[in-house]
């Protein structure tokens, strides 16, 4: 686990408001995100037409583009393979599709690709702004324009399909919104004092408004935020070697982030090691309600197998379901709420995992549980680190 890349690292958040043409029908364009430690990849494909068919084109190069960059290929060498394709498209039946695709790295830089679809629009808490002319270049047979720059904490990228730059052709605005107008709008939205996260919703409505009450096309806003990231650092089971106690626990608690400890012992370790005393909260002898405790500094302390197994098990529910005043449903929301999450998981045997007490209430053992719960968050989107000690 780098420090480097959890204490500093920008956060990108990807908000998307997005409607088809046709009331119930299927979107032609198609969104595909994708988080590593080291940065953000969002691709927005415009499938040619509408419906179904515009739907297909539009997963097909969005998942291809994505699935290049997770082999190694750069952008550009992965929209090169793209394009390449596109040019066939326009004198074959293969399928075609405009595209942008954004990488922002966690220090904030960020490099925008964007083939046939609107050029990108700069925004932070003042001003939106977009660039007339990007930078163009050929890439094979075809052109394709970058914008570079960097974001700091408030900043965001806002990219669009030309349902949205094209919108009000022929009711409104005679030759379509156009990015300047959208950026106009985008400005009165802040100035009125309007969240950046509406922001894309806010542009939907009004391409609706001035489209004469529904949408001219398929119709997708993606805006791109560079916030802070929400981090939960989770340790949990004592260390391989009692040597490294003290280690483990110093690189813990120099994590950025709330601080979760799972486990009895793991508690008692990490008192001792930061000279503190452990309050008991709940010792409830509820077989739902796991014990917790307070240790100055630390988020949340409680009991480890059995909260991560009760976490893992109520993970896809509501969060009006959880019970009140519990570990567990503390945990679940600080998983959810979270951008990053850090696991520290002891490799030190803990022979009650194998009790068969253990067994005949289900409880999966440490490691293994927490490797399901790691799924889990990556499934909706988190970042999650692991580091055994």
């Amino acid at each position: 686990m780098k420090k480097d890349s959890t204490n500093t690292r920008k956060y990108i958040e990807t908000i998307v408001a997005q409607s088809a043409k046709k009331v119930g029908g299927v979107c032609g364009d198609y969104v595909v995100v994708e988080r590593t430690s080291e940065a953000t990849t969002a691709v927005l494909a415009d499938g040619i037409g509408t419906g179904i068919k515009a739907r297909v084109a539009a997963v097909m190069y969005a998942s291809r583009l994505m699935e290049l960059t997770r082999m190694g290929f750069t952008l550009r060498e992965g929209c090169d393979k793209i394009i390449g394709t596109m040019h066939e498209a326009r004198t074959s039946d293969v399928p075609f599709a405009a595209f942008s695709v954004c990488r922002v790295l966690n220090s904030g830089h960020a490099t925008i690709l964007s083939y046939e679809i609107p050029s990108p629009i700069l925004v932070d808490k003042r001003l939106a702004a977009y660039l007339p002319k990007p930078r163009s270049y050929a890439l094979g047979l075809e052109m394709i324009s970058e914008t570079n720059c960097t974001l700091d904490y408030g900043d965001g990228i806002l990219l669009v399909s030309d349902g949205v730059s094209q919108a009000g052709l022929g009711h409104a605005y005679r030759m379509g919104w156009g990015l300047s107008l959208v950026s106009d709008f985008v400005n009165g939205c802040l100035i009125q004092g309007t969240d950046l996260t509406s922001v894309p919703e806010k542009i939907l409505e009004r391409v609706k408004a001035i489209s004469g009450s529904t949408y001219g096309d398929d119709t997708t806003c993606l805006l791109l935020l560079c916030r802070e990231a929400r981090v939960v650092n989770i340790l949990t089971g004592p260390p391989s070697k009692k040597a490294r106690d003290a280690d483990v626990v110093r690189e813990f608690m120099e994590m950025k982030g709330t601080r979760v400890v799972c486990g009895s012992t793991t508690t008692e370790i990490v008192a001792r090691h930061l000279k503190l005393e452990v309050a008991p909260i709940n010792t409830s002898n509820d077989y739902h309600t796991p014990p917790s405790y307070h240790i100055e500094g630390i988020g949340l302390a409680t009991e480890g197998a059995v909260t991560l197994n009760q976490v893992y098990n109520i993970f896809d529910e509501k969060e009006d379901k959880l019970e009140p005043n519990s570990p567990v449903s503390e945990l679940y929301r600080l998983l959810h709420r979270s951008d990053t999450v850090n696991f520290f998981l002891g490799s030190a045997s803990n022979p009650a995992h194998n009790a068969i007490a253990f067994k005949q209430m289900g409880i999966l053992p440490r490691e293994a549980v927490t490797l399901l719960l790691v799924e889990k968050l990556r499934k909706i989107g988190k970042l999650v680190n692991i580091e055994y000690c």
